[in-house]
């Protein structure tokens, strides 16, 4: 068989490749014998707060069949027992809640942690305020270096 027919019957992509693979068998240290590139692991959909409840409900229901939830509601094996025993635990519902990019900073109880906040605020507008002004004034510097002659002036206000 010619090595163009090998390339086309075996889908492989150029010569180079199959001459590398004639040489590792020849000197016997060719040995994978299956594809060696890794499958992707498919993300798992996304589940609403409402849906966990009624998945665990129906688990708990049903002796704790973790197995038949998994494939009647399409989410994997792992998932359901961990929202079980979560929910088992404290028998609280809201231990199931995603709380993932919620802002976990409580509100100031007293007036010096009121204080402190507002002081961290200021902090950064001020900080945003000067990175503005930087900002500002480098754009400037880059306009003005258009200018090639002293009486063509592109001058702008600081």
């Amino acid at each position: 068989m010619a090595s163009r027919e090998v390339l086309i019957k075996y889908k492989i992509r150029h010569i180079s490749q199959l001459k590398q693979w004639i040489i590792q068998y020849n000197s016997d240290k060719l040995t994978v014998a299956y594809a060696t590139r890794k499958r992707v692991k498919k993300m798992g959909r996304k589940v609403s707060f409402d849906e966990k409840k009624q998945i665990v409900q129906w688990t708990i229901n049903h002796q704790n069949n973790y197995k038949e939830a998994a494939s009647k509601y399409d989410i994997s094996y792992q998932r359901v027992y961990s929202w079980v025993r979560k929910y088992l635990h404290d028998h609280n519902w809201e231990v199931l809640k995603d709380n993932r990019g919620r802002n976990k900073e409580k509100e100031p109880t007293n007036e010096l942690e009121r204080l402190r906040k507002r002081v961290r605020e200021l902090e950064a507008e001020k900080r945003e305020s000067k990175v503005q002004i930087a900002f500002a004034k480098k754009l400037v510097e880059i306009r003005n270096r258009e200018v090639h002659r002293p009486d063509d002036i592109k001058r702008f206000k600081k």
